[in-house]
């Protein structure tokens, strides 16, 4: 079924089981990915016949496969090759479905739209089923090689992060960017065939809690226990996100983020907690205070020349860099010399599914739904058709 045009989600049969009812309308199926922002110029080609749209004249114009284009902006619209449009906003359909609108030699499936902002800067947003999108995010979230049934966890899961946080940068034109800050996102180029086969298998089911769709968070590593979500972000409502709630994971020990250590410099902590605005004088220790039920630190206790500084562990975490301090279960914190070694287990915020545990939770026999309901308690997956 081709998902493009289609504007609505509703609720489908139950096949199995494992899924519940649901009867409320739902989001749009299309979903606008932000994959370039603010560039001065974009290479333009296709695998096939394929039409550009002025979207504010409603003019249109074939292009031909062979050709590569160059869109750049200019005072009125955009210039294609040496060609005025005279639009703000055009929008590039392939002929077919089986072709695909390359975008600096990249392909993208279904439609891609490109608009120029008032400081002449272009921005290129990727028009994509939902299903097709979670085909372009599969394998930068997880390893394509891992179990069948941790890659088909991974596909719920992010479709039903996708549903929970549409219109996430509604500001710009577009739903998420192609980033960790939202999903990571590839081209079509990036699809793989195993992480497409998750998908397929798994096709419009989402993660719901009390007849909505969760905010299905997930992470890396957790260490041997993931996290309530109300330690980590301040001032979430706890009954709202009862399924975030911290439960023990031993089937993540086999990940090489399971346990780290690393050595930083007084003077990069110091000037990283400068940059944020904190005013530290030169750093003298740093203390843990406080510890959740998961092990994560609550506090870290920063004293200095200039006095002290308090900070939650998740905060600190976040300053000085997340792929450095790689969670906040630390274990110790050392002083030596002129430096502090840190040492700890997982890797992430902690909160949801630890996607190295549901890959262990396979290898022992799990399937994706035993899977996805210990990591997300009181849960229950739903099928919605299109």
């Amino acid at each position: 079924m081709n998902q493009f045009g289609k504007l609505f989600i509703f609720l489908g049969m139950i096949f199995t089981t494992a899924t519940s009812s649901y009867s409320q309308r739902l989001p749009e199926t299309i979903v606008k990915i932000g994959i370039l922002r603010n560039v001065n110029s974009v290479n333009l080609s296709c695998e096939g016949e394929y039409y550009i749209y002025d979207m504010e004249k409603g003019e249109e114009k074939r292009l031909m496969e062979q050709n590569v284009y160059l869109i750049t902006p200019f005072k009125d619209g955009m210039l294609l090759n040496e060609e005025k449009f005279f639009s703000t906003l055009i929008r590039l359909i392939p002929k077919s479905e089986k072709n695909f609108v390359k975008i600096n030699g990249k392909r993208y499936r279904d439609s891609i739209m490109i608009k120029k902002s008032r400081e002449s800067k272009l921005t290129v947003i990727n028009e994509i089923g939902l299903e097709n999108y979670i085909y372009g995010v599969l394998p930068h979230e997880v390893n394509p090689e891992w179990p069948l049934e941790a890659l088909k966890a991974q596909a719920v899961v992010s479709r039903t992060y996708a549903m929970y946080n549409l219109g996430k940068y509604e500001s710009e034109g577009f739903d998420f960017c192609n980033t960790v800050y939202s999903q990571v996102y590839g081209s079509r180029d990036s699809e793989k065939k195993r992480s497409n086969e998750a998908v397929d298998a798994t096709v419009n089911e989402v993660l719901v809690y009390d007849g909505k769709p969760i905010n299905a968070l997930f992470f890396a590593c957790c260490g041997g226990h993931t996290e309530d979500v109300s330690n980590v972000w301040q001032g979430n409502n706890s009954g709202r996100y009862g399924y975030l709630r911290g439960v023990k994971c031993p089937f993540c020990s086999k990940s090489s983020h399971n346990s780290w250590k690393k050595l930083l410099e007084e003077n990069y902590i110091r000037k990283k907690l400068n940059v944020k605005g904190y005013k530290v004088g030169q750093i003298k220790s740093i203390n843990i205070q406080g510890k959740t039920s998961s092990g994560r630190v609550r506090f870290i206790i920063v004293k200095h020349t200039g006095g002290s500084l308090k900070l939650t562990g998740n905060l600190f975490r976040m300053i000085v860099d997340p792929n450095v301090i790689k969670s906040t279960k630390i274990v110790s914190i050392t002083k030596q010399k002129d430096s502090f070694i840190f040492a700890g287990h997982g890797w992430g915020h902690g909160v949801g599914m630890c996607q190295w545990g549901a890959k262990g939770m396979a290898e022992k026999g799990y399937n994706y739904i035993g899977i996805l309901k210990y990591y997300y308690p009181g849960t229950k997956i739903d099928k919605w058709e299109y």
